[in-house]
């Protein structure tokens, strides 16, 4: 080919992508547009939005340019937004040029996006602390911080325009277990991290908000009163899972166990706290589930068309009931949204968190408990002797909430997997409401200023051999939990939360997890009815273990990237991988 010709074609293929790009970008410009209108509608007057953040985020966002990154450092160090970065230690003392600085951002960046960034930030604890996984660190970070989590009581006051905002800043993370814990128990008010979500309780960053929300809510979760009437739901549920897996087992070898507990999880949810029927469950549960996970196949409009059904089904069912209406108690949790007497936008954004939430880590956490059982028959074998004499016991009838107090070894395998494999491994993000001191190098105490944007993550706590030993990458139900730890159901212990200093799955007393009674006792009757009958194989039994990244602050971002996409996507497979026998186990 001519070299006037390749340059001809070079062209035509540089304005092809250019045109590509500015249909891209104006898609997303458009999008951005409904959905800072749609936000603004619901806070102002109430309107259910026609988008959600998940469906903004189902399309490509424009990267972030060099130029727009030098403008948000150079914003972020006029107004001293990094100052933290120089108390603790960290990766941003390296970092003497603007080209490094600016790695850092665009490689925390990636590492977030790809979900690997509490690997990072324990290889910058190994490098950069001395206290191992116990090192209190400060990173540089990128983060969208949304005003649609304030609680506006006059609508005037809501500001036009996109809601979510990025900014450069610093993010303390905190895993020191003393600090971890007192500092989640002290500073109760959120960082505002969690658009997505309105001024729910789990986002709002209004602690007088968050109480007000908390106390009206938890009657949904009583475990006597308010659990154990809607167990039969749960139960009814549980037994039709175990049905389905059969029945996909007559038609294939191999079922995907991660989508199968997600549709379970989310079922249950839908079914005995919002009271919903089951076409309406069966119609929503795989579009909800595919907007949230960001699925490709996922179509905007069908998450925020869904929760418009159910949020409008909780705004009128009059057959909806709490404990303290004094009829029978059903859909305990939308009857708490129905009467609680909340803005609009606080009720849709606690019917979107548990929709999400709700499913996503319940149904996670069983399927890694299957995952760790299928890897070790040992075990397995110990949980089928347990609901052996389980059933046993029941001599055919249904079990009542108080029986589920004697899955023990089961209790002790939740509890492990909750320990090895988080649910929610980022923890909690706080800001601090006054002055705080943490533990820096050679156990110096330093203080970090009012308003500093803190992480107490569990996967760092978690699998820390010098708070759980030299096995604690491993799985062992048997290890020596405190009591306190341990997560119970059916008991008077139920009602505890399961925590101590290097140990909160649902963080920590008082803004800890609300639905964690609910997530316990549908695991208990989701994974008896499937274990009793199914003996789970794996098909694949290796993990690749964590990319070690940043070798250098001078690392090239597209080396990292890569290894955190590869590390990202075996993590996730892994526990899919899973199969059941197709005949019944002898019991």
């Amino acid at each position: 080919m001519a070299p006037h010709t390749r340059v001809a074609v070079l062209s035509q293929h540089l304005a092809a992508a250019t045109q590509g790009t500015d249909v891209v970008a104006q898609r997303w410009q458009a999008a951005v547009k409904e959905y800072s209108n749609s936000v603004r509608r619901m806070l102002t007057h109430g309107e259910l939005p026609t988008m959600t953040m998940y469906e903004l985020m189902i399309l490509a966002e424009p990267a972030t340019s060099k130029n727009q990154l030098k403008r948000l450092l150079s914003r972020a160090e006029a107004d001293g937004s990094l100052a933290p970065l120089d108390l603790l230690p960290g990766p941003w003392r390296d970092a003497k040029s603007e080209r490094e600085k600016l790695h850092l951002l665009h490689l925390d960046r990636t590492a977030f996006r790809q979900g690997l960034h509490l690997h990072l930030y324990a290889e910058y604890q190994a490098r950069y602390g001395d206290a191992g996984l116990s090192s209190n660190i400060a990173v540089p970070t990128m983060r969208t911080h949304s005003y649609s989590v304030r609680k506006f009581d006059d609508p005037d006051e809501v500001p036009e325009g996109y809601p979510e905002k990025l900014k450069v800043g610093c993010r303390v993370i905190v895993a020191d277990p003393q600090d971890a814990e007192r500092v989640a128990r002290r500073h109760l008010r959120k960082e505002p991290n969690f658009g997505m979500f309105m001024d729910s309780v789990i986002s709002t960053t209004d602690n007088e908000h968050w109480r007000q929300q908390r106390e009206h809510l938890v009657e949904a979760f009583l475990p006597l009163s308010s659990l154990a009437a809607i167990m039969p739901v749960s139960l009814s549920r549980a037994k039709r899972c175990a049905e389905r897996l059969t029945e996909l087992t007559r038609e294939t070898d191999v079922v995907d166990m991660s989508d199968f507990l997600l549709h379970e999880a989310q079922a249950q949810l839908q079914l005995a706290l919002l009271g919903a029927p089951e076409s309406l469950m069966d119609a929503t549960n795989s579009d909800l589930r595919k907007t949230f996970m960001l699925h490709p196949d996922a179509v905007s409009g069908r998450l925020s068309h869904a929760m418009s059904e159910l949020y409008n089904l909780a705004q009128t069912d009059e057959t909806l009931g709490l404990p303290s209406d004094d009829c029978p108690v059903k859909g305990p949790l939308a009857r708490a949204l129905q009467s609680g007497g909340q803005k609009a936008s606080t009720d849709y954004g606690n019917m979107l968190i548990i929709l999400f939430a709700g499913h996503d880590t319940t149904g996670h956490t069983m399927t890694w408990l299957m995952y760790e059982l299928a890897r070790r028959p040992e075990l397995q074998r110990r949980v089928h002797a347990e609901l052996d004499e389980f059933y046993g016991n029941l001599a055919g009838r249904d079990p009542i909430y108080q029986d589920l107090s004697k899955l023990v070894f089961l209790d002790r395998c939740i509890t492990e997997t909750l320990r090895l494999w988080p649910a929610v491994a980022n923890g909690t993000f706080r800001q601090l409401q006054f002055e705080e001191q943490l533990t820096g190098l050679d156990g110096a105490q330093i203080t970090l200023p009012r308003e500093t944007l803190v992480q107490v993550a569990n996967w760092s706590r978690h699998r820390n051999p010098q708070l759980w030993g030299d096995d604690a990458e491993h799985f062992n139900p048997d290890r020596n939990f405190r009591p306190e730890e341990v997560s119970h159901v059916g008991c008077p212990h139920a009602a505890m939360n399961p925590q101590s200093d290097r140990f909160s799955p649902f963080a920590h007393n008082p803004r800890s997890c609300l639905g964690k009674n609910f997530a316990g006792m549908e695991m208990r009757l989701i994974l008896p009815e499937l274990l009793r009958s199914h003996t789970l194989t794996l098909t694949l039994t290796t993990l690749v273990q964590p990319p070690q990244c940043p070798k250098s602050p001078g690392e090239t971002p597209s080396r990292c990237a890569a290894a955190v996409a590869a590390v990202a996507l075996t993590l996730k497979l892994n526990p899919c991988l899973l199969y059941t026998s197709p005949s019944p186990r002898d019991s």
